[in-house]
C-alpha cells in the first residue's frame, strides 16, 4: 500500500476554503465556476456574494469602491479572476453618478420606521381629502361631521317623500331639503346675529344652493361637493371660532363690511364731483374707485360666500358700452380681490397683529377727517377709528386660564388673496413691516419663474439670466381706416439680474386700514403680471363681442381731438379682421424703404447705432438692443465696410467672462418667426418694476422707452426717444405729451398693442 504524496491545493480549492480531506469522503464537490454573469449576479444580489471569509481575507484584489452589496451585508465582492473583472467592466459602473441613480431614490432600503409609515399615511390622507365627495344625503352628512357641526334628519317636516338635513353650530343654522337624494331647497340663517348679518343670509343661501343643485347636463352620480365645500367651510370656520353670546365673528365681518362700504360710497361721491372726470360713464367712475382708491367691498359676490374686497380688474379703463358686453365682462374678465375672514392667531407669525375686534365703527360716520386750521394737508383724509378691544372669558379647555381672568380672543382677521398674487422680495418685507401677518420669506424662486414657470424637468437656476420668447399676432388699424390688419410680433423678455419673489396667498391683519394700505402695491404687481401674461402667453378664454363699427365721420378732418379720442378709435373693434395678403409686409404709415442701406447709413455707426435688417428695411438699433437680442440669433449686422452689402454677420455679445449675457435660461412659449417684428423687453426690479422696451419705430430708428410700474398700476415714463420735435404735434394741431405713452399702456395692458399704436400713430 503506497503512501499518498502531499500536493498543493488547486485554485478552486483555495478559493472555496476546502482541503483534500474534506472532499475525499463521499462525492467530490464541483469547484465554483467564475463567469461574468455569476459575478454580476453576486455583486447585485441583495444577499451579497457567496465567497467565504477566508477568500475575502486572502484575496488581494478586494476593492472598497466595488462594494455594491446590500447595506446589511458584511461580505465583499472578489475580483480574483479575469472573468469577474470582465463582468464589472460590462456593467459600466464608472458611468454611474448621482444623477443617473436618481430613479433609485424611490426605493426604500431597510425596514420602515414608524415615522416613515406615519408620513406616508399623511400623504395618502392628503391626496384622498382633495376629493370632497359627491352631492348626496350621505355626502353632506359626512361633510358636516368633518366640520364638527351638529346634524340631524327630519323626515316629517317636508312630507313623506322628502327629507331635510338640519346642520347647526353655535351661531349657524342650515336646512337642506332632499327629494330622492337630490337637493331641492336650502335655507341659511344666523339666529344669534343681528340684522347686519341676517340681511346677507339670503344671498349666501342662493350661492350654496347653486353649488348643490343639478345644472343642465349634470348627473346625480357625478355632481361633486367641491364648490359647496369651499364656501360652507368659510362659514363653518367662523362658527367654530365664535364663542356663544360673547364673540360672534359673523358680526365682526359684517362690521368691517359696513365701515368699508361707507368709505366706498364717500370715495365714489368724490370722484363724481371731480371736474376732470366730467362726462365719464358711471361704470368708468366705479372702475376708478376700484382700481385707484380703496377698492370695492362686496358680500356674497362672484360665487364666493362671505366678504370680499375687489381691488383690480382687467381693462378697467375700457368699460363696456352695452348690456351684452357688460354681462360678458362680469362673467369672463379677471378681477382681483381679497376674501376677508377670521383665523386662529399664530403666535410665531402674528407677532404684531392685534386680535379680532367686533365693531361697526372702524371709520367715523362722516368718513372724512375734520380739517384742522393751519394744517398744510388740503386734500380730504379718511378718519379711521380704533374700536375698543373685545374681551372673552377664560378658555375652560386650557389649564390655568381661569386664574388669569378675561382675555383677548385667540382669533385675528385673515385675508385670502383671490387669485394669489406674485410679488417681489422687497414688497414682501415691506408688508411685514406694515404689520401684515405673513411668514418670513425664503429666497428660493425668482419672480419670473412664478409668472412663467419652468417646465417640469427643465433646468432652473434663479441666479442666472433668463430669456423668454413668444410670437403672437397683433391686430391694429391704420389711421382713418376701419379695417383691421394683423402683424406678427416676436417678443423677447430678458432678466439679467435675479429678482426673487413669492406668491402671496394668505395674510392676517389687525385693522381694515391695513387692508386698504396694501392695495396700491398689490395693484402694482397685478398690472405687471397682466402686462407680461398678455405679451408672452397665448390669449385664452372668450373675448368681448365686437359691436358694429363704421368709419368715424371726423376721421379725415382737422377737428381738435383728445388723446382718448385717438386711442378709442384705435381700440374700437371691428366685426371683420382682415389679414394683409402679403402677411407681415402690410402697408404702414411709416416711410420704410426696401432698398439696401446707403453710405449715409454707414456713417451712423459713429453715432453709436448699428444698421440692422428688420422687415426687409434698413433699421438702426442701439448696440445694447443688438446684444440683448443676440442669443435669439435673429439680429444681423450689415458689414458696410465690405463692398458686398449682402454679407451679414451675427451681432457679437457686448460682455465677456463667465457671467456674460450668453449664459441664458431660454424659455420659448411659441415657435420663432424670422419675419416677425422684434420687440426686446428688459425687466428689472430695484426699487420698482421697470421695463425697457426696444422696437423698430421709423425707417432708420429704433425706439427705446423705459417705463416704471408704480403704485396703483400707474406707468411712469423714465426715458424715451419716441417723442421729439418731429412728432410732438399731431396733424390736427394737438400737442402730444410724454405722459401719454404711459397712459396708453395702462389702457391697452398689452405691450404688442401699445407698440403698434405708437408705430402707426406717432411715427
Amino acid at each position: 500500500m503506497t503512501t499518498p504524496t502531499p500536493m498543493k491545493h488547486t485554485l478552486s480549492q483555495q478559493g472555496s476554503g476546502r482541503t483534500p480531506s474534506q472532499t475525499q469522503h463521499g462525492a467530490a464537490a464541483t469547484p465554483p465556476v467564475s463567469t461574468p454573469f455569476s459575478m454580476a449576479h453576486a455583486a447585485l444580489s441583495p444577499y451579497g456574494s457567496r465567497l467565504s471569509p477566508q477568500a475575502v481575507k486572502k484575496s488581494p484584489a478586494i476593492s472598497n469602491a466595488a462594494l455594491l452589496n446590500h447595506p446589511t451585508s458584511t461580505s465583499a465582492v472578489s475580483f480574483d479572476s479575469p472573468s469577474a473583472a470582465a463582468a464589472f467592466s460590462n456593467l459600466q459602473l464608472s458611468d454611474l453618478d448621482f444623477k443617473s441613480l436618481g430613479g433609485l431614490a424611490g426605493l426604500q432600503v431597510g425596514r420602515n420606521t414608524e415615522d416613515e409609515k406615519a408620513k406616508r399615511l399623511d400623504e395618502v390622507i392628503s391626496i384622498l381629502s382633495q376629493n370632497r365627495g359627491y352631492v348626496s344625503e350621505a355626502g353632506l352628512e359626512r361633510l358636516a361631521q368633518k366640520l364638527e357641526l351638529d346634524c340631524m334628519w327630519d323626515e316629517h317636516m317636508a312630507g313623506e317623500s322628502k327629507r331635510t338635513l338640519i346642520i347647526a353650530g353655535s351661531a349657524l343654522e342650515l336646512l337642506i331639503g332632499f327629494t330622492d337624494n337630490i337637493v331641492q331647497s336650502l335655507t341659511l340663517a344666523f339666529p344669534e346675529s343681528s340684522d347686519s348679518v341676517n340681511k346677507h343670509a339670503e344671498d349666501a343661501g342662493k350661492i350654496l344652493l347653486e353649488n348643490l343643485k343639478l345644472q343642465p347636463g349634470q348627473s346625480p352620480l357625478t355632481k361633486q361637493l367641491d364648490k359647496f365645500s369651499v364656501n360652507f367651510e368659510r362659514l363653518a370656520i367662523l362658527d367654530k371660532l365664535s364663542i356663544a353670546s360673547v364673540l360672534n365673528l359673523y358680526e365682526a365681518i359684517a362690521g368691517v363690511f359696513d365701515s368699508l362700504s361707507r368709505l366706498h360710497q364717500w370715495e365714489l361721491q368724490k370722484v363724481r364731483e371731480d371736474a376732470s372726470l366730467a362726462g365719464r360713464t358711471d361704470e368708468y367712475l366705479r372702475n376708478i374707485v376700484l382700481c385707484n382708491r380703496s377698492g370695492t367691498p362686496a358680500m356674497n359676490a362672484r360665487g364666493k360666500v362671505g366678504m370680499r374686497m375687489d381691488y383690480w380688474k382687467t381693462k378697467h379703463l375700457q368699460p363696456p358700452t352695452n348690456p351684452s358686453m357688460a354681462a360678458h365682462v362680469e362673467k369672463h374678465e379677471k378681477i382681483w380681490g381679497i376674501l376677508v375672514g377670521c383665523a386662529p392667531i399664530n403666535r410665531n407669525l402674528d407677532v404684531n397683529v392685534h386680535p379680532v375686534r367686533v365693531s361697526h365703527h372702524w371709520i367715523s360716520e362722516n368718513v372724512e377727517l375734520p380739517h384742522i386750521p393751519g394744517d398744510l394737508q388740503t386734500s380730504p383724509m379718511v378718519h379711521w377709528l380704533e374700536p375698543e378691544d373685545t374681551i372673552v372669558p377664560p378658555d375652560p379647555e386650557k389649564a390655568g386660564d381661569s386664574l388669569l381672568g378675561p382675555r383677548l380672543p385667540s382669533v385675528t382677521f385673515s385675508a385670502t388673496f383671490d387669485p394669489p398674487i406674485h410679488i417681489s422680495f422687497g414688497l414682501w418685507e415691506q408688508l411685514r413691516s406694515m404689520g401684515i401677518g405673513i411668514p418670513a420669506m425664503d429666497v428660493s424662486k425668482s419672480f419670473d419663474n412664478l409668472v412663467f414657470p419652468i417646465a417640469p424637468g427643465g433646468y432652473y437656476d434663479p441666479t442666472e439670466p433668463r430669456e423668454i420668447h413668444h410670437t403672437k399676432d397683433i391686430k391694429y388699424q391704420l389711421p382713418g381706416s376701419p379695417a383691421w390688419l394683423s402683424r406678427k410680433h416676436a417678443n423677447s423678455l430678458y432678466i439679467y439680474k435675479p429678482v426673487y419673489g413669492k406668491t402671496l396667498t394668505e395674510a392676517s391683519f389687525s385693522h381694515p386700514q391695513h387692508l386698504i394700505a396694501m392695495l396700491p402695491y398689490l395693484r402694482q404687481y397685478a398690472f405687471l403680471s397682466t402686462l407680461l401674461e398678455n405679451s408672452f402667453k397665448e390669449d385664452s378664454g372668450p373675448k368681448r363681442t365686437p359691436p358694429q363699427t363704421t368709419i368715424h365721420p371726423d376721421s379725415f378732418s382737422t377737428k381738435t381731438s383728445t388723446n382718448r379720442d385717438e386711442f378709442d378709435r384705435f381700440m374700437s373693434p371691428s366685426p371683420a379682421t382682415i389679414k394683409s395678403p402679403s402677411g407681415d409686409d402690410a402697408p404702414t404709415p411709416m416711410d420704410i424703404s426696401t432698398s439696401q442701406p446707403s453710405h449715409s447709413h454707414s456713417q451712423s455707426n459713429l453715432n453709436g447705432t448699428v444698421p440692422m435688417s428688420i422687415d426687409g428695411a434698413s433699421q438702426q438699433v442701439f448696440p445694447s438692443q443688438a446684444a440683448h437680442s443676440q442669443p435669439t440669433s435673429h439680429l444681423f449686422i450689415n458689414n458696410n465696410n465690405n463692398n458686398n452689402t449682402n454679407q451679414n454677420q451675427q451681432v457679437p455679445p457686448t460682455s465677456s467672462g463667465p457671467n456674460n449675457h450668453n449664459t441664458f435660461t431660454h424659455t420659448f412659449t411659441s415657435g420663432p418667426d424670422p419675419e416677425a417684428i422684434k420687440i426686446d423687453i428688459n425687466l428689472t426690479m430695484v426699487h420698482a418694476p421697470r421695463l425697457q422696451i426696444a422696437f423698430p419705430f421709423r425707417a432708420s430708428e429704433t425706439a427705446i422707452v423705459v417705463l416704471e410700474i408704480r403704485e396703483n398700476g400707474q406707468v411712469h415714463v423714465e426715458s424715451q426717444n419716441v417723442l421729439d420735435e418731429r412728432n410732438n404735434v399731431a396733424p390736427n394741431g394737438r400737442e402730444r405729451r410724454v405722459e401719454d405713452l404711459g397712459k396708453m399702456l395702462e389702457t391697452v395692458e398689452d405691450i404688442g398693442k401699445w407698440v403698434e399704436f405708437v408705430r402707426t400713430r406717432w411715427a
